[in-house]
């Protein structure tokens, strides 16, 4: 969940709400069974034109998303590697009507693989492998652009600098990346809640309207409540 601002082209701004909430909790973590994992979640993402002088979204995406998730499926006390799953299906759509409407539907399976470090820091791989069903006839292409695995790679420090990378491929070379950054704001001077958070963008689908124009490499900078 954040709210960062840029200046490519002009000003700019981007923010992310999400949420997720489990639909039936155990009594105790030892008593956990297969159904007391699935989740109910959420996400909306926007773009906003702040230089413009009524200040338009430029376009908004909701996404959510019924899941299955465990973050420790294998793991040993004697060993730092441990293994999660995430799986589920999503929806993703702008809300708009005619040349401009665009929606589509994902399953998707995404194997976590976890190390801790000595030092309390950890480093998470959660490739997350696609197959679209259902896929809007406004935008039959948008594997071609986005590709079918969004590969991420996280490194965290416990209580830390935390900083997560993610590469995505299309057909005939198109490529996505990003970077996000974050740093605790209760190891500044400032010692509030969240996070100071930048992001540095280049690629395809910034926006699900324009998913298939390359966007122009973008750096931005703002707030987090969660990394």
């Amino acid at each position: 969940m954040y709210f960062i601002l840029g200046s490519r082209p002009e000003a700019n701004a981007r923010f992310q709400l999400s949420f997720k909430y489990r639909l039936a909790s155990p009594p105790t973590p030892e008593t956990s069974r297969f159904y007391h994992h699935f989740y109910l979640g959420y996400t909306q993402r926007a773009l906003w034109d702040l230089s413009d002088d009524s200040i338009p979204f430029i376009d908004t995406t909701y996404n959510p998303s019924l899941f299955w998730y465990k973050e420790k499926l294998w793991e040993s006390a004697q060993n730092p590697f441990y293994i999660g799953l995430n799986a589920g299906i999503e929806h993703a759509s702008n809300g708009k009507s005619g040349e401009s409407s665009r929606s589509l539907n994902d399953i998707y399976l995404q194997p976590e693989l976890n190390y801790t470090f000595g030092n309390g820091s950890s480093l998470r791989f959660m490739p997350r492998i696609k197959q679209y069903v259902g896929v809007s006839s406004d935008n039959p292409d948008y594997r071609d652009y986005m590709g079918i695995i969004n590969w991420r790679l996280r490194w965290q420090q416990a209580n830390g600098l935390s900083i997560m990378g993610s590469y995505q491929q299309g057909k005939h070379g198109r490529q996505t990346h990003q970077v996000d950054i974050a740093w605790p704001l209760k190891r500044t001077p400032l010692n509030l809640n969240g996070y100071l958070y930048a992001q540095y963008f280049n690629g395809y689908g910034e926006t699900l309207l324009h998913y298939s124009q390359r966007s122009q490499s973008q750096f931005r900078i703002g707030l987090a409540l969660t990394p």
